[in-house]
């Protein structure tokens, strides 16, 4: 499943084949087609793997109360999933891109991502956190936007990146905006 990762990151979903996986992985095409009768069925299992993994940071996220600590837990859990395996979670990047290009793939990550986002900025604002003429769908937009640039930059970097100096500082612009209070009121 790793080199499946690698080669779908690294080629995209239409370039990638299972004489490439095969290669990369040290096994033959005829067991890996034992596995996965198609390249579908391989993208598939990538696919729930990977939900897996996103459903997993939810949960950790949920364990909190106030919402900039859930997002702060949901981002910290993803860094620690790419500290492990940064091939899943650039996986999670590329599922994305890929769930455009080719709409008839299945998106249940981006799901799960938005749904949990939606009922976080939802639950702020019932909390009072956020202000009741907040636009829910725009803010949620956005945070999905902001996380999944932060993957996409991370993963597509050709140097080493420091995911968690990104993530922090990410934390640091949701949770108190681009500039101390004081200096935005001059």
């Amino acid at each position: 499943m790793q080199a499946a990762y690698e080669v779908i990151n690294e080629r995209g979903y239409a370039a990638t084949t299972f004489q490439e996986i095969a290669k990369r992985s040290g096994l033959s095409r005829p067991t890996l087609n034992y596995y996965f009768a198609t390249r579908e069925d391989l993208y598939h299992a990538l696919l729930q793997q990977a939900h897996e993994v996103v459903t997993s940071c939810v949960r950790i996220a949920k364990q909190h109360d106030a919402t900039l600590d859930r997002l702060r837990a949901y981002i910290d859990a993803v860094v620690a999933v790419w500290h492990r395996d940064g091939a899943v979670v650039g996986f999670l990047v590329n599922a994305r891109l890929e769930s455009y290009r080719h709409p008839g793939l299945p998106s249940a990550t981006v799901a799960a991502t938005r749904g949990f986002l939606g009922e976080l900025v939802s639950d702020a604002v019932v909390r009072r956190e956020l202000p009741p003429h907040t636009d829910q769908a725009s803010l949620v937009e956005l945070l999905y936007a902001m996380l999944w640039g932060m993957g996409a930059y991370a993963g597509w970097q050709r140097r080493p990146v420091d995911v968690a100096v990104i993530a922090k500082q990410l934390q640091m612009v949701i949770g108190d905006g681009l500039a101390p209070v004081t200096d935005r009121d001059r």
